[in-house]
């Protein structure tokens, strides 16, 4: 992880407005190592598509900043935050961080992480409905506890939200705790965006 985060800074400074592959990475090879596939999702500063390990067939997914953010420092420095935040913390109820990089032909900054396949909170509770009170503490009980373990290491989410939690297989007992892009150092009132509101206003 270290080294991968080296080599995004080397290469950093040396990203253009253009890649090769236009705006949509589908089927690009980063970095020789994981082929992208399908798109997920699109935020304000960056895309979520499926990929594989193209040695091991493994899925994983690929977080990529935008192509017209590709150049910005604070941008990049969000995902290199991200990244640092979160390789060396290990919960069942947190997404798995593998690598930053930038691949040198697409010319974008990246993020692989662990795949979690399910709905998020809020694509659930909209097609079912609200949760039982049964359900409800299983879901306390297992974010709290992934909360608890960010803490211990000195992270602060500041983005729970519905929509930042997957629930693997559908099940609530599975939740993961995903985006920690604005998180927040225990020991630092300050992030790259600054120490005041993050996040999103309702919760």
């Amino acid at each position: 992880m270290d080294g991968s985060s080296h080599q995004a800074g080397q290469h950093a400074g040396q990203i253009s407005d253009q890649s090769p592959y236009g705006t949509d990475p589908t089927g690009a090879v980063l970095n020789g190592i994981y082929r992208v596939e399908e798109r997920l999702a699109q935020g304000g500063m960056g895309e979520v598509y499926t990929g594989r390990v193209i040695e091991t067939g493994d899925r994983v997914a690929i977080k990529m900043i935008l192509p017209q953010h590709a150049s910005d420092a604070l941008m990049i420095g969000l995902f290199r935050k991200e990244a640092s935040a979160l390789h060396n913390l290990y919960h069942e109820a947190i997404v798995r961080y593998y690598v930053f990089s930038v691949d040198p032909v697409l010319q974008r900054p990246y993020l692989v992480m662990e795949y979690a396949e399910g709905p998020s909170l809020g694509a659930y509770l909209a097609e079912n409905g609200a949760l039982s009170p049964q359900e409800h503490a299983k879901l306390r009980r297992r974010l709290a506890e992934g909360l608890q373990a960010a803490h211990q290491a000195g992270i602060c989410h500041r983005d729970l939200s519905p929509d930042n939690i997957i629930l693997v297989g559908g099940k609530i007992e599975s939740a993961k705790l995903i985006d920690f892009g604005i998180a927040k150092a225990a020991d630092s009132d300050e992030t790259l965006i600054g120490s005041g509101l993050a996040g999103k206003m309702a919760y």
